[in-house]
Protein backbone atom coordinates (compact mmCIF):
# COMPACT_ATOMS: atom_id res chain seq x y z
CA UNK A 1 0.00 0.00 0.00
CA UNK A 2 1.28 3.73 -0.93
CA UNK A 3 0.66 6.95 0.89
CA UNK A 4 -2.29 8.30 -1.35
CA UNK A 5 -1.26 11.38 -3.52
CA UNK A 6 -3.44 14.20 -3.94
CA UNK A 7 -4.32 16.29 -7.44
CA UNK A 8 -1.94 19.03 -7.43
CA UNK A 9 -0.88 22.22 -9.87
CA UNK A 10 2.79 21.22 -9.67
CA UNK A 11 1.33 17.37 -10.21
CA UNK A 12 -0.76 18.58 -13.41
CA UNK A 13 1.78 20.32 -14.80
CA UNK A 14 4.52 17.51 -14.69
CA UNK A 15 2.21 14.86 -16.07
CA UNK A 16 0.81 17.65 -18.75
CA UNK A 17 4.70 18.15 -20.27
CA UNK A 18 5.35 14.51 -19.80
CA UNK A 19 1.96 13.73 -21.80
CA UNK A 20 3.57 16.18 -23.92
CA UNK A 21 6.79 14.58 -25.02
CA UNK A 22 5.00 11.33 -25.50
CA UNK A 23 2.56 13.35 -28.07
CA UNK A 24 6.04 14.75 -29.68
CA UNK A 25 7.53 11.38 -29.93
CA UNK A 26 4.71 9.46 -31.37
CA UNK A 27 4.47 12.08 -34.17
CA UNK A 28 7.95 11.46 -35.16
CA UNK A 29 7.37 7.83 -34.91
CA UNK A 30 4.64 8.03 -37.99
CA UNK A 31 5.66 11.49 -39.66
CA UNK A 32 7.70 9.70 -42.42
CA UNK A 33 4.70 7.85 -43.76
CA UNK A 34 2.60 11.65 -44.66
CA UNK A 35 6.08 12.73 -46.70
CA UNK A 36 6.84 9.33 -48.18
CA UNK A 37 7.02 10.75 -51.90
CA UNK A 38 9.51 12.86 -51.77
CA UNK A 39 11.36 11.49 -48.94
CA UNK A 40 11.62 8.56 -51.13
CA UNK A 41 12.58 11.10 -54.47
CA UNK A 42 15.01 13.49 -52.66
CA UNK A 43 17.31 10.44 -50.72
CA UNK A 44 16.62 8.15 -53.73
CA UNK A 45 14.72 4.88 -52.08
CA UNK A 46 12.42 1.93 -53.07
CA UNK A 47 9.58 0.82 -50.67
CA UNK A 48 12.33 -1.55 -49.06
CA UNK A 49 14.79 1.09 -48.02
CA UNK A 50 12.10 3.41 -47.32
CA UNK A 51 10.52 1.03 -44.94
CA UNK A 52 14.09 0.12 -43.09
CA UNK A 53 14.16 3.66 -42.48
CA UNK A 54 10.83 5.16 -41.69
CA UNK A 55 10.10 1.97 -39.32
CA UNK A 56 13.03 -0.37 -38.80
CA UNK A 57 15.58 1.53 -37.42
CA UNK A 58 13.15 3.74 -35.38
CA UNK A 59 11.26 1.04 -33.99
CA UNK A 60 14.52 -1.31 -33.64
CA UNK A 61 16.31 0.93 -31.31
CA UNK A 62 12.94 2.04 -29.79
CA UNK A 63 12.76 -1.66 -28.68
CA UNK A 64 15.77 -2.67 -27.46
CA UNK A 65 16.23 0.07 -25.54
CA UNK A 66 12.80 -0.27 -23.24
CA UNK A 67 14.08 -2.13 -20.17
CA UNK A 68 17.36 -0.25 -20.26
CA UNK A 69 15.42 3.34 -20.03
CA UNK A 70 13.60 2.15 -17.49
CA UNK A 71 16.73 1.44 -15.48
CA UNK A 72 18.10 4.74 -16.58
CA UNK A 73 14.83 6.67 -15.51
CA UNK A 74 14.90 5.45 -12.56
CA UNK A 75 18.42 6.30 -11.25
CA UNK A 76 18.52 9.71 -13.07
CA UNK A 77 14.86 10.85 -12.68
CA UNK A 78 12.16 11.64 -14.60
CA UNK A 79 13.57 15.61 -15.04
CA UNK A 80 16.86 14.81 -16.38
CA UNK A 81 16.00 11.59 -18.72
CA UNK A 82 12.91 14.00 -20.66
CA UNK A 83 15.50 16.33 -20.63
CA UNK A 84 18.31 14.27 -22.20
CA UNK A 85 15.53 12.81 -24.54
CA UNK A 86 14.16 15.86 -25.84
CA UNK A 87 17.78 17.10 -27.05
CA UNK A 88 18.28 13.79 -28.66
CA UNK A 89 14.84 13.76 -30.69
CA UNK A 90 15.19 17.68 -31.66
CA UNK A 91 18.60 17.31 -32.66
CA UNK A 92 17.92 14.26 -34.75
CA UNK A 93 15.01 15.58 -36.46
CA UNK A 94 16.91 18.92 -37.48
CA UNK A 95 19.50 16.20 -38.72
CA UNK A 96 17.30 14.25 -40.56
CA UNK A 97 15.94 17.29 -42.20
CA UNK A 98 19.04 18.46 -43.75
CA UNK A 99 20.85 15.40 -45.01
CA UNK A 100 20.72 13.98 -48.24
CA UNK A 101 22.34 10.69 -47.93
CA UNK A 102 20.58 7.70 -46.82
CA UNK A 103 23.24 6.62 -44.54
CA UNK A 104 22.95 9.81 -43.03
CA UNK A 105 19.12 9.99 -42.62
CA UNK A 106 18.98 6.16 -41.05
CA UNK A 107 21.79 6.99 -38.39
CA UNK A 108 19.20 9.93 -37.95
CA UNK A 109 16.26 7.74 -37.52
CA UNK A 110 18.13 5.90 -35.10
CA UNK A 111 18.62 8.56 -32.68
CA UNK A 112 15.23 9.30 -32.95
CA UNK A 113 13.74 6.12 -31.81
CA UNK A 114 16.43 6.45 -28.85
CA UNK A 115 15.40 9.60 -27.62
CA UNK A 116 11.88 8.25 -27.93
CA UNK A 117 12.31 5.14 -26.36
CA UNK A 118 12.23 7.73 -22.84
CA UNK A 119 8.54 8.82 -24.17
CA UNK A 120 6.24 5.99 -21.99
CA UNK A 121 8.52 5.09 -19.24
CA UNK A 122 8.31 8.59 -18.00
CA UNK A 123 4.89 9.23 -18.55
CA UNK A 124 4.15 6.10 -16.90
CA UNK A 125 6.26 7.42 -13.27
CA UNK A 126 4.68 10.57 -13.46
CA UNK A 127 1.46 9.19 -13.26
CA UNK A 128 2.61 7.03 -10.65
CA UNK A 129 4.65 9.72 -8.78
CA UNK A 130 1.56 12.08 -8.63
CA UNK A 131 -1.63 11.26 -9.44
CA UNK A 132 -3.86 9.46 -6.64
CA UNK A 133 -3.59 5.78 -7.01
CA UNK A 134 -7.46 5.61 -7.20
CA UNK A 135 -7.52 7.64 -10.82
CA UNK A 136 -4.23 5.27 -12.41
CA UNK A 137 -6.11 3.56 -15.09
CA UNK A 138 -7.81 6.64 -15.76
CA UNK A 139 -5.11 9.29 -15.93
CA UNK A 140 -2.75 6.65 -18.38
CA UNK A 141 -6.09 5.68 -20.42
CA UNK A 142 -6.20 9.85 -20.86
CA UNK A 143 -2.22 9.98 -21.64
CA UNK A 144 -2.73 6.98 -24.50
CA UNK A 145 -5.56 9.04 -25.68
CA UNK A 146 -3.48 12.59 -25.92
CA UNK A 147 -0.33 10.37 -27.20
CA UNK A 148 -2.63 9.19 -30.23
CA UNK A 149 -2.73 13.14 -31.01
CA UNK A 150 0.83 12.68 -32.57
CA UNK A 151 0.29 10.43 -35.27
CA UNK A 152 -3.21 12.57 -35.86
CA UNK A 153 -1.69 15.74 -36.52
CA UNK A 154 1.34 14.10 -38.56
CA UNK A 155 -1.20 12.82 -40.84
CA UNK A 156 -3.79 14.78 -42.43
CA UNK A 157 -3.49 18.38 -40.78
CA UNK A 158 0.91 18.29 -41.19
CA UNK A 159 -0.06 17.23 -44.87
CA UNK A 160 -2.68 20.26 -45.57
CA UNK A 161 -0.05 22.50 -44.10
CA UNK A 162 2.60 21.37 -46.68
CA UNK A 163 -0.13 21.49 -49.14
CA UNK A 164 -1.13 24.86 -49.05
CA UNK A 165 1.74 26.41 -47.86
CA UNK A 166 3.74 24.87 -50.51
CA UNK A 167 6.18 23.76 -47.79
CA UNK A 168 9.15 21.19 -48.66
CA UNK A 169 8.90 18.50 -46.02
CA UNK A 170 12.61 19.60 -44.91
CA UNK A 171 11.14 22.54 -43.31
CA UNK A 172 8.49 20.71 -41.81
CA UNK A 173 11.12 18.58 -40.73
CA UNK A 174 13.44 21.45 -39.10
CA UNK A 175 9.81 23.07 -37.46
CA UNK A 176 9.36 19.56 -35.27
CA UNK A 177 13.45 19.40 -34.33
CA UNK A 178 12.94 23.14 -33.00
CA UNK A 179 9.87 22.18 -31.63
CA UNK A 180 11.72 19.34 -29.36
CA UNK A 181 14.41 21.86 -28.08
CA UNK A 182 11.62 24.37 -27.40
CA UNK A 183 10.26 21.29 -25.11
CA UNK A 184 13.66 21.26 -23.37
CA UNK A 185 12.27 24.97 -21.48
CA UNK A 186 8.88 23.24 -20.49
CA UNK A 187 11.15 19.87 -18.48
CA UNK A 188 13.15 22.35 -17.15
CA UNK A 189 10.38 24.81 -15.81
CA UNK A 190 8.07 22.07 -14.62
CA UNK A 191 9.28 18.60 -14.72
CA UNK A 192 10.65 17.55 -11.26
CA UNK A 193 10.35 14.16 -9.36
CA UNK A 194 7.91 14.64 -6.32
CA UNK A 195 10.13 15.00 -2.86
CA UNK A 196 7.12 14.30 -0.70
CA UNK A 197 6.23 10.86 -2.05
CA UNK A 198 6.95 7.85 0.16
CA UNK A 199 6.62 4.96 -2.08
CA UNK A 200 8.91 4.70 -5.20
CA UNK A 201 8.44 3.63 -8.70
CA UNK A 202 10.11 0.47 -9.49
CA UNK A 203 10.85 -0.94 -12.55
CA UNK A 204 11.90 -4.12 -11.39
CA UNK A 205 12.06 -5.22 -7.89
CA UNK A 206 15.26 -5.58 -6.13
CA UNK A 207 14.64 -7.36 -3.53
CA UNK A 208 15.07 -10.71 -6.25
CA UNK A 209 17.44 -11.18 -8.48
CA UNK A 210 17.00 -9.72 -11.94
CA UNK A 211 18.33 -12.51 -13.53
CA UNK A 212 15.74 -15.35 -12.03
CA UNK A 213 12.93 -12.85 -12.72
CA UNK A 214 13.45 -12.65 -16.24
CA UNK A 215 14.38 -16.56 -16.30
CA UNK A 216 10.84 -16.97 -14.74
CA UNK A 217 9.11 -14.28 -17.12
CA UNK A 218 10.90 -15.79 -20.52
CA UNK A 219 9.87 -19.25 -19.56
CA UNK A 220 6.26 -18.48 -19.69
CA UNK A 221 4.73 -19.60 -22.69
CA UNK A 222 1.39 -17.32 -22.21
CA UNK A 223 3.47 -14.20 -21.69
CA UNK A 224 5.02 -14.74 -25.25
CA UNK A 225 1.44 -15.42 -26.83
CA UNK A 226 0.40 -12.01 -25.53
CA UNK A 227 3.39 -10.27 -26.59
CA UNK A 228 3.10 -11.63 -29.82
CA UNK A 229 -0.32 -10.96 -29.85
CA UNK A 230 -0.10 -7.65 -29.28
CA UNK A 231 2.72 -7.13 -32.25
CA UNK A 232 0.79 -8.50 -34.61
CA UNK A 233 -2.28 -6.93 -33.74
CA UNK A 234 -0.75 -3.49 -33.77
CA UNK A 235 1.81 -3.57 -36.35
CA UNK A 236 -1.00 -2.60 -39.23
CA UNK A 237 -2.54 0.65 -37.74
CA UNK A 238 1.66 1.48 -37.41
CA UNK A 239 2.55 0.68 -40.86
CA UNK A 240 -0.18 1.97 -42.58
CA UNK A 241 0.92 5.55 -41.08
CA UNK A 242 4.72 5.37 -41.26
CA UNK A 243 4.97 3.82 -44.93
CA UNK A 244 2.34 2.65 -47.81
CA UNK A 245 -0.82 3.74 -46.47
CA UNK A 246 -1.12 7.32 -47.92
CA UNK A 247 0.25 6.22 -51.53
CA UNK A 248 -2.28 2.88 -51.60
CA UNK A 249 -5.12 5.18 -51.29
CA UNK A 250 -3.74 8.06 -53.21
CA UNK A 251 -3.52 4.99 -56.08
CA UNK A 252 -7.26 4.24 -55.41
CA UNK A 253 -8.07 7.57 -57.26
CA UNK A 254 -8.58 9.52 -53.67
CA UNK A 255 -6.75 12.80 -53.19
CA UNK A 256 -3.65 13.19 -51.31
CA UNK A 257 -5.60 15.25 -49.02
CA UNK A 258 -8.05 12.66 -48.26
CA UNK A 259 -5.59 9.95 -47.91
CA UNK A 260 -4.28 11.48 -45.07
CA UNK A 261 -6.95 12.17 -42.88
CA UNK A 262 -8.00 8.61 -43.32
CA UNK A 263 -4.48 7.71 -41.21
CA UNK A 264 -5.75 10.09 -38.73
CA UNK A 265 -9.44 8.41 -38.41
CA UNK A 266 -7.62 5.23 -37.77
CA UNK A 267 -5.51 6.63 -34.81
CA UNK A 268 -8.96 8.56 -33.81
CA UNK A 269 -10.88 5.24 -34.27
CA UNK A 270 -7.61 4.15 -31.74
CA UNK A 271 -7.44 6.30 -29.35
CA UNK A 272 -11.45 5.76 -28.95
CA UNK A 273 -11.37 2.02 -29.08
CA UNK A 274 -8.55 2.10 -25.91
CA UNK A 275 -10.76 3.24 -23.35
CA UNK A 276 -13.72 1.76 -24.61
CA UNK A 277 -12.64 -1.89 -25.09
CA UNK A 278 -10.65 -1.41 -21.87
CA UNK A 279 -13.54 -0.96 -20.23
CA UNK A 280 -15.68 -3.44 -21.17
CA UNK A 281 -12.83 -5.80 -20.51
CA UNK A 282 -12.89 -4.62 -17.21
CA UNK A 283 -16.70 -4.95 -16.70
CA UNK A 284 -16.94 -8.51 -18.45
CA UNK A 285 -14.08 -9.69 -16.68
CA UNK A 286 -13.03 -11.01 -19.80
CA UNK A 287 -9.50 -10.10 -21.89
CA UNK A 288 -10.08 -12.58 -24.26
CA UNK A 289 -13.20 -12.59 -25.62
CA UNK A 290 -12.83 -8.53 -25.87
CA UNK A 291 -9.20 -9.45 -27.87
CA UNK A 292 -10.60 -12.04 -30.46
CA UNK A 293 -13.39 -9.82 -30.92
CA UNK A 294 -11.24 -6.68 -31.87
CA UNK A 295 -9.14 -8.94 -34.06
CA UNK A 296 -12.10 -9.76 -35.68
CA UNK A 297 -12.93 -6.02 -36.38
CA UNK A 298 -9.20 -5.19 -37.61
CA UNK A 299 -9.48 -8.61 -39.95
CA UNK A 300 -12.84 -7.45 -42.07
CA UNK A 301 -11.63 -3.90 -41.81
CA UNK A 302 -8.37 -4.52 -43.36
CA UNK A 303 -10.03 -7.19 -45.67
CA UNK A 304 -12.46 -4.02 -46.82
CA UNK A 305 -9.19 -1.34 -47.90
CA UNK A 306 -7.29 -3.80 -49.27
CA UNK A 307 -9.74 -5.81 -51.42
CA UNK A 308 -12.71 -3.42 -51.63
CA UNK A 309 -12.10 0.28 -51.39
CA UNK A 310 -15.14 0.78 -53.74
CA UNK A 311 -15.95 4.14 -52.16
CA UNK A 312 -14.99 6.83 -49.96
CA UNK A 313 -17.85 6.06 -46.90
CA UNK A 314 -17.05 2.58 -47.01
CA UNK A 315 -13.19 3.35 -46.51
CA UNK A 316 -14.47 6.20 -44.06
CA UNK A 317 -15.39 3.13 -41.78
CA UNK A 318 -13.43 0.68 -42.77
CA UNK A 319 -10.57 2.67 -41.36
CA UNK A 320 -12.24 4.25 -38.55
CA UNK A 321 -13.25 0.03 -37.70
CA UNK A 322 -9.47 -0.89 -38.43
CA UNK A 323 -8.24 2.10 -35.39
CA UNK A 324 -11.08 0.51 -33.11
CA UNK A 325 -9.48 -3.10 -34.17
CA UNK A 326 -6.26 -2.15 -33.32
CA UNK A 327 -6.93 -0.67 -29.87
CA UNK A 328 -7.33 -4.49 -28.83
CA UNK A 329 -3.56 -4.05 -28.56
CA UNK A 330 -4.10 -2.08 -25.37
CA UNK A 331 -5.57 -5.18 -23.64
CA UNK A 332 -2.71 -7.00 -23.75
CA UNK A 333 -0.83 -4.95 -21.06
CA UNK A 334 -3.82 -5.65 -18.70
CA UNK A 335 -3.42 -9.43 -19.25
CA UNK A 336 -0.14 -9.63 -19.48
CA UNK A 337 -0.07 -7.84 -16.02
CA UNK A 338 -2.44 -10.44 -14.96
CA UNK A 339 0.05 -13.58 -15.94
CA UNK A 340 2.74 -11.68 -14.58
CA UNK A 341 4.29 -12.15 -10.39
CA UNK A 342 4.91 -9.20 -8.88
CA UNK A 343 8.81 -9.24 -9.14
CA UNK A 344 8.76 -8.89 -12.83
CA UNK A 345 5.82 -7.40 -13.59
CA UNK A 346 7.23 -4.28 -14.95
CA UNK A 347 9.31 -6.36 -17.03
CA UNK A 348 6.56 -8.37 -18.29
CA UNK A 349 4.91 -4.73 -19.59
CA UNK A 350 8.65 -3.93 -21.02
CA UNK A 351 8.77 -7.41 -22.67
CA UNK A 352 5.11 -6.79 -24.34
CA UNK A 353 6.07 -3.41 -25.54
CA UNK A 354 9.55 -4.30 -26.92
CA UNK A 355 8.11 -7.34 -28.60
CA UNK A 356 5.53 -5.06 -29.87
CA UNK A 357 8.27 -3.03 -31.65
CA UNK A 358 10.87 -5.67 -32.71
CA UNK A 359 8.24 -7.38 -34.70
CA UNK A 360 6.84 -3.95 -36.29
CA UNK A 361 10.64 -3.40 -36.99
CA UNK A 362 11.24 -6.71 -38.80
CA UNK A 363 7.64 -6.89 -40.73
CA UNK A 364 7.88 -3.40 -42.54
CA UNK A 365 10.83 -4.18 -44.61
CA UNK A 366 8.92 -7.56 -45.53
CA UNK A 367 5.86 -5.97 -47.01
CA UNK A 368 8.72 -3.45 -48.39
CA UNK A 369 10.62 -6.19 -50.07
CA UNK A 370 7.08 -8.24 -51.16
CA UNK A 371 6.37 -4.72 -52.78
CA UNK A 372 9.76 -4.87 -55.00
CA UNK A 373 9.65 -8.21 -55.80
CA UNK A 374 6.04 -7.67 -56.91
CA UNK A 375 7.04 -4.44 -59.72
CA UNK A 376 9.82 -6.04 -60.87
CA UNK A 377 8.85 -5.73 -64.54
CA UNK A 378 7.57 -2.25 -63.72
CA UNK A 379 8.74 1.07 -62.79
CA UNK A 380 5.70 2.26 -60.09
CA UNK A 381 3.75 0.13 -57.80
CA UNK A 382 0.39 -0.86 -59.24
CA UNK A 383 -2.79 -1.48 -57.24
CA UNK A 384 -2.10 -5.56 -57.98
CA UNK A 385 1.61 -4.85 -56.17
CA UNK A 386 -0.51 -3.52 -53.23
CA UNK A 387 -2.86 -6.39 -52.99
CA UNK A 388 0.01 -8.56 -53.58
CA UNK A 389 1.74 -7.36 -50.30
CA UNK A 390 -0.71 -5.66 -48.11
CA UNK A 391 -1.81 -10.01 -47.81
CA UNK A 392 0.70 -10.31 -45.80
CA UNK A 393 -1.14 -7.94 -43.68
CA UNK A 394 -4.37 -9.36 -43.68
CA UNK A 395 -2.39 -13.06 -42.66
CA UNK A 396 -1.06 -11.28 -39.40
CA UNK A 397 -4.08 -9.47 -38.26
CA UNK A 398 -6.12 -13.16 -39.23
CA UNK A 399 -2.88 -14.86 -37.14
CA UNK A 400 -3.61 -12.50 -34.44
CA UNK A 401 -7.38 -13.91 -33.82
CA UNK A 402 -6.38 -17.07 -33.90
CA UNK A 403 -3.90 -16.86 -31.17
CA UNK A 404 -6.21 -14.71 -28.97
CA UNK A 405 -9.09 -17.15 -29.80
CA UNK A 406 -7.32 -20.59 -29.38
CA UNK A 407 -4.34 -20.12 -27.41
CA UNK A 408 -4.47 -17.05 -24.90
CA UNK A 409 -5.64 -18.17 -22.12
CA UNK A 410 -8.58 -15.99 -19.92
CA UNK A 411 -7.60 -14.17 -16.88
CA UNK A 412 -9.08 -13.05 -13.28
CA UNK A 413 -9.24 -9.14 -13.58
CA UNK A 414 -7.14 -7.34 -11.00
CA UNK A 415 -8.90 -3.87 -9.55
CA UNK A 416 -7.07 -0.32 -10.41
CA UNK A 417 -6.36 -0.39 -6.72
CA UNK A 418 -4.25 -4.00 -6.72
CA UNK A 419 -2.51 -3.23 -10.12
CA UNK A 420 -1.71 0.28 -8.31
CA UNK A 421 -0.30 -1.86 -5.31
CA UNK A 422 2.44 -3.83 -7.40
CA UNK A 423 4.11 -0.57 -8.80
CA UNK A 424 5.08 0.84 -5.45
CA UNK A 425 7.39 0.18 -1.92
CA UNK A 426 7.42 1.46 1.20
CA UNK A 427 11.17 3.08 1.33
CA UNK A 428 10.73 3.01 5.24
CA UNK A 429 10.15 0.04 7.65
CA UNK A 430 6.81 -0.72 8.62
Amino acid sequence: MHQEQKVSLVGLLVWAVCALFFTYEFLLRTVLGTFQHPIMYDLHLTPFSFAILSTTAYMAIYGIMQIPIGFFVEKYGIKKSLFIAAIICGMSVIGFALTQEFKIALLFRMLMGLGSSFGFICLLLAVYDWMPGKNIGLMIGLSQLIGTMGPMLAAGPLNSLALDSNTPWQSIFLGLGFFGLGLTILILLFVKNNPNIIAKFKIIEKSSSVTSDLTKLLSQKQVWLIAIYSALIYFTIEYLSENEGKAYIELNGYSSRFASYMITLTWLGYAIGCPIIGFLSDLLKRRKLLMSCAALIAFFSIIVIVYYPISRNILIAAFFFLGIGTSGQSIGFAIMAEQCSKSYLAAGLGLNNAIIALLTAINAPIIGWLLDYSKSTATVLSLADYHFGFTFIVILIGSAFLLSTLFIKETFCRTTKEFTVLYYNRSSKE
